[in-house]
């Protein structure tokens, strides 16, 4: 078996485990229970909401937009979080000083993105088939949409997720910056917005992964008359697929580059004086 098999071996194992893990962390437990909890309660309350001229309810819509920020919030900001703290507590120079190490970790980091993604979508499936009626009038085709949505979203957004972590130096600035960056993005996207949106700010928003992706979940979810209240009047399906692929091809090659260049940065004089510095912010 060649290094790179063993690496991408590796690499899934410990995205399994490290996600395993998660499962039994009780701040871990109390994110899933806390979201999931606040979404079902935002679904019961919106069940019998009607949109305004239209035969569908409220609850409809919020859910195929809130897997769809589940899936880039997961892979983008988590992930980028993530690799900023593992890269100030050593867990970085560690990957990179053993044969495939750096190859070991981005399988093993996506890997693990990949099963909280699936874990939460089944999660806020469940609970949406029990409070709103009607979600699954598609049947399997619907379903099927659904996953291929999640998988390609996941593809587009996990680059997005490496290349961050990559930029910013410490978790305090994702956490800060980050989250401003997230936000305008979700008020970019309209997902979230009962009004118009300036026209440049919708240019803006699809220009990114956000948008294209809850349009695709829509499409997957909701009857086939509901693409009158779209953009355009219409279901922009193989758009959102190209938008998606697209960030998908430009991830996948800028990526591996920053990884790189941050791991032939990485020394452990470098960690050392991270670590000096943090302790001087406590």
């Amino acid at each position: 078996m060649s290094t790179v098999d063993v690496a991408v071996r590796s690499g899934m194992r410990r995205g399994w485990i490290e996600f395993r893990n998660s499962l039994r962390a009780p701040e871990d437990l109390m994110y899933y229970v806390l979201l999931n909890g606040i979404l079902a309660v935002v679904l019961y309350l919106n069940r019998d909401n009607m949109i305004e001229d239209a035969d569908i309810s409220v609850a409809h819509f919020i859910v195929p937009n809130a897997l769809a920020m589940m899936v880039v919030f997961g892979a983008a900001y988590g992930l980028a979080t993530v690799v900023v703290t593992e890269r100030e507590d050593g867990t970085l120079l560690r990957a990179k000083s053993v044969p495939r190490g750096m190859r070991g970790y981005v399988v093993g980091q996506s890997a693990r993105v990949t099963y909280e993604t699936i874990f939460g979508s089944a999660i806020i499936l469940a609970a949406a088939t029990a409070l709103v009626d009607g979600l699954w009038h598609r049947g399997v085709p619907g379903l099927l949409g659904v996953v291929a949505l999640i998988v390609l979203g996941l593809l587009a957004c996990a680059p997005i997720g490496f290349v961050l972590g990559s930029i910013f130096k410490n978790p305090r600035s994702v956490g800060g910056w980050g989250m401003v960056v997230i936000g305008a993005l979700v008020y970019a996207s309209g997902i979230f917005s009962t009004g118009g949106l300036p026209r440049w700010v919708e240019v803006v928003g699809q220009l990114f992964p956000l948008h294209w992706l809850a349009a695709g979940m829509r499409a997957a979810l909701l009857p086939d008359w509901a693409a009158t209240l779209e953009p355009g009047g219409e279901w922009r399906v193989w758009q959102a697929v190209a938008v998606l692929t697209v960030w998908a091809v430009i991830g996948m090659v800028l990526a591996p580059r920053l990884l790189q260049r941050m791991a032939r940065r990485e020394s452990g004089s470098a960690v050392a004086a991270r670590r000096d510095k943090a302790l001087t912010r406590v």
